[in-house]
């Protein structure tokens, strides 16, 4: 079953582009975006600016430096500032988690209202699953840039001038955590399509997730050469990110960008489907 051909790009654009405009012309859009803000503001103001501060303290330091490198994460040290690094290491965290939410409504809840079927006259369903899923890439590139905006902004109020230097690495940073999100956004893609609610489809993964856990946890129990599985498991290269900065994150690239393809492929399937 080919379904690559039923994938029309000016559709996929458009809905794409509505996604977006969901985000920042919709009162729905507006108070995610103003819950956005608040939750990044106690993280910059009280998470990473004070343990900015914290880490300029020459006893943290050497404290600090003593844990990296037992820790085997000398390499973090490369992003250049402590806001960079606090941004990585909180961004890592917690980004997968809040996408599972954020995500959770890409097709389901047209499906629910049955603006579904009337899209459906109009593009096909793989363009409408994949479009949904592309727009929801670019409301999260978007987000995490303005977060990291914010977070250099917040460096050149410490440092009393503009840190150019640390536009690469703020580049770097926004790419990989887009790869990191992606298999995310793509698992939710196909809850979302599998349901009528975004609730369900929340629910649907966690409990997806826990089942899964719990079986590979049983399974490894008994025979522990089994254990090689946990590195397939979306986030799997996460704890390899942690110690790393620069391009050389990229080397672990591959895992998450086959995810997302595999999922989005049986994504397509059940799309194709299931009825509107």
């Amino acid at each position: 079953m080919l379904l690559l051909p039923s994938i029309q790009p000016r559709s996929v654009g458009l809905i794409a582009r509505f996604e977006l405009n969901r985000l920042f012309a919709t009162p729905r859009g507006w108070f995610a975006l103003g819950a956005f803000a608040v939750v990044w503001y106690v993280i910059l103001r009280y998470g990473i600016f004070e343990a900015a501060v914290q880490m300029k303290n020459p006893e943290v330091q050497q404290f600090l430096m003593q844990g990296i490198g037992m820790l085997g994460m000398n390499q973090i040290l490369a992003w250049g500032e402590p806001e960079m690094m606090v941004f990585w290491l909180v961004t890592l965290t917690l980004l997968p988690f809040g996408v599972i939410f954020f995500a959770s409504d890409q097709t389901c809840s047209d499906r629910a209202r049955g603006t579904l079927r009337f899209l459906t006259l109009r593009t096909s369903r793989e363009s409408i699953f994949i479009g949904r899923f592309v727009g929801q890439m670019l409301v999260q590139t978007v987000l995490i840039s303005a977060a990291m905006l914010a977070t250099l902004g917040m460096t050149a109020y410490r440092l009393e001038q503009v840190p150019l230097n640390l536009l690469l690495p703020a580049l770097q940073i926004i790419i990989n955590l887009l790869i990191v999100l992606l298999p995310f956004t793509a698992l939710m893609a196909l809850a979302s399509a599998l349901v009528k609610s975004n609730r369900m489809a929340i629910s649907l993964v966690i409990f997806g997730g826990g089942v899964l856990l719990g079986l590979l946890g049983y399974l490894i129990y008994l025979q522990p050469s089994l254990q090689s599985l946990l590195a397939y498991l979306p986030g799997a290269q996460i704890g390899q990110l942690y110690k790393n900065a620069g391009w050389v994150t990229l080397d672990y690239a591959d895992l998450p960008l086959i995810q997302t393809l595999v999922i989005l492929a049986i994504g397509l399937l059940v799309m194709k489907e299931k009825n509107v």
